[in-house]
């Protein structure tokens, strides 16, 4: 079977080709997107009107929609199945392929269901028998492979499968198709680059806010709309942006990671309000780190005992441990510390754990419990102590205060 176009990739081309052979289909990586397309059309398309998913300009209007690093399979009324991904300027096709062989009758069937006169019934049996049978866990694994070489990932896991009907690839089974103009996908895109440029320049009110915004939009295919997805995403957008706004990449590891396994307990959640507070408490964690780090005018050392500070917040932290991590002596540690912060380290320490907890009652439904051992206190009627001396209220009551 001919292959269609694809612009070299370098190293990944050997994968490629290995793939090819691997899953007998089409396999397809370039930057090239409209010409890939309309090679698709004249390669694998039956007809226009017989299989209108599978034409140049419904997948460009699919590609144009579709979230980044996400492997998406659609599957058309015909029976078969295209994968595509994309990222960075990079587009994969894996197929088409299909899931079924041709039983015996299968073809009437269609061609009956999809009110396609039977004079195309042995033309369709001919193009259906050209394309392998695929599991679609192998599709995936393929197209995982590739992020992962490209030095991109996989961010759902998963193939997310969308059905095409009526020629119109809707954004999931037994949703209604639907488009979007070009004036709502350039003010999503407007929206999508405020978001960033507020979490570089360490805001989460103005980032916030492009979100609050972004959510109202008539969106078609929104990833905001989308559980773990979207929360996913945004945890990619922030990381990329505060890595814009000059925050180390060690702090933006920790906490990309940090909410990353958090997002497992909270992302498949069919309560909104877990969501929003999530994603909330992840933005203005970002924003939070970005704009401390600028304004620090602290010397080296000390920056490096807040960051330790900050990254570990929840273990135990003690200045000889710190001093011990870090190559100097306790009171070398303590001394410069009291110099620059005017505090001491379990000050700062305290007074830390006391601001995360602040964020997570007002963003979050956790009970008062977790967030006490979340920052740091096993003794939750310690912490209550602490938290009140800092605020002059009790969790509960600042909570209800900063709560809507």
């Amino acid at each position: 079977m001919a292959m269609s176009p694809a612009t070299p990739d370098g190293p990944l081309d050997p994968i490629v080709g290995a793939l090819t052979e691997v899953l007998s289909c089409p396999i397809t990586l370039t930057t090239d997107v409209p010409g890939a397309l309309s090679a698709f059309e004249a390669e694998h398309c039956l007809g226009p009107r017989i299989q209108p998913a599978f034409t140049a300009a419904a997948l460009r209007e699919f590609v144009r929609e579709m979230a980044p690093q996400v492997v998406h399979e659609i599957r058309e009324p015909l029976g078969m199945a295209v994968t595509m991904a994309r990222w960075d300027d990079r587009l994969l096709i894996i197929g088409p392929y299909t899931h079924e062989p041709m039983y015996p009758g299968a073809g009437e069937e269609v061609m009956s269901r999809l009110g396609i006169p039977m004079v195309h019934l042995r033309l369709y049996k001919l193009y259906r028998t050209r394309y392998p049978i695929v599991d679609a866990a192998y599709v995936h694994r393929a197209a995982a492979s590739l992020l992962k070489a490209s030095g991109s990932e996989d961010l759902l896991g998963s193939l997310h499968q969308i059905k095409a009907e009526g020629g119109t690839i809707a954004p999931g089974y037994g949703e209604t198709p639907q488009s979007a103009s070009f004036s709502v996908i350039e003010e999503r895109y407007r929206l999508e680059q405020e978001f960033m440029d507020a979490v570089a320049d360490g805001s989460a009110d103005a980032a916030l806010a492009a979100l609050q915004r972004l959510a109202g939009m008539p969106q078609t295919i929104s990833y905001l709309t989308t559980p773990f997805l979207g929360t996913t995403i945004l945890r990619i957008m922030a990381r990329v942006a505060a890595q814009r706004g000059g925050l180390p990449a060690v702090t933006i590891d920790a906490i990309s990671q940090e909410y990353a396994q958090r997002l497992h307990r909270v992302g498949h959640t069919t309560d909104p309000r877990r969501t929003v507070g999530f994603t909330s408490e992840m933005v203005t964690d970002f924003c939070r780190h970005v704009r401390r780090h600028r304004q620090r005018t602290y010397p080296p050392l000390v920056r490096k005992v807040t960051d330790e500070i900050d990254l570990h917040l929840s273990h135990r932290v003690s200045t000889p441990e710190l001093a011990e991590r870090l190559g100097v002596s306790t009171s070398t540690l303590a001394r410069r510390f009291k110099e620059a912060t005017g505090m001491t380290v379990a000050d700062y320490v305290a007074r830390q754990r006391t601001e995360r907890a602040a964020r997570l009652l007002s963003t979050t439904s956790q009970s008062v419990r977790d967030i006490a051992l979340f920052v740091g206190y096993d003794d939750a009627n310690y912490f209550v102590k602490v938290f009140r001396a800092a605020y002059g209220v009790t969790p509960t009551a600042y909570r209800d205060a900063h709560t809507r």
